[in-house]
């Protein structure tokens, strides 16, 4: 079991270190949200995708009162159904760049995005034992296109990876941030007052760009 998580963990690193690199976007046109630009793209093709279960760790204070979420969620926090993954994305000029994904789902109200730059985490030592990658949901893949769209304010999803000194891992979380502007999303705004941590051994691989753009 740990030899099959250090490959899992591996390959979950090494999808991580794909979101580092900048794309160079193809044609731009003016998409119907105002402040919004959508980039066409030839194709999109999924590199790697799976599916896990990722479990509340703590619960900060409430900002938000129990009546507003009793509408449309519950005062518990719920385990998330996570999918995280990376495609292959080519623009209409023909150039081929590589974007990871994430959607976070309670089987009622979900969250997606795409990477938006990530970091290394360092011990005490300035040794790398670490990896952020951020999400924001304002960018996601809706059709062909790439859309940029932070009319409802910067939503933020943190995928947070650490390991020892042998590369073994310790823990997996998820986290999440929001600058609260735009529409009213108790859900989302739930999110943030929580942590997550990841079971990997509830991990499964799945595929298809139909899973990435539900």
């Amino acid at each position: 079991m740990i030899r099959k998580l250090s490959r899992v963990f591996t390959l979950l690193l090494l999808v991580g270190c794909i979101g580092f690199a900048a794309p160079a976007w193809g044609a731009e046109k003016p998409f119907s949200t105002p402040g919004g630009i959508s980039y066409e793209m030839k194709e999109i093709t999924v590199q790697y995708a799976a599916e896990f279960t990722a479990y509340p760790l703590s619960t900060a204070k409430t900002s938000v009162s129990k009546s507003v979420y009793e509408a449309v969620y519950n005062s518990e926090a719920k385990p998330l159904q996570v999918l995280y993954g990376a495609v292959k994305l080519t623009s209409l000029t023909g150039y081929t760049f590589t974007e990871e994904f994430i959607r976070v789902s309670d089987s009622t109200h979900f969250a997606r995005g795409l990477s938006n730059g990530g970091s290394w985490i360092y011990n005490a030592n300035n040794q790398v034992r670490g990896q952020d990658t951020e999400f924001v949901t304002g960018k996601k893949l809706e059709g062909s296109s790439v859309v940029k769209d932070y009319s409802d304010g910067w939503k933020m999803i943190r995928f947070s990876r650490s390991w020892d000194d042998y590369g073994n891992p310790m823990k997996l979380g998820i986290s999440f941030k929001w600058d609260l502007k735009g529409t009213a999303d108790p859900f989302f705004q739930k999110l943030t007052e929580t942590e997550y941590q990841i079971d990997l051994s509830s991990l499964r691989h799945t595929g298809g760009i139909q899973a990435v753009q539900r």
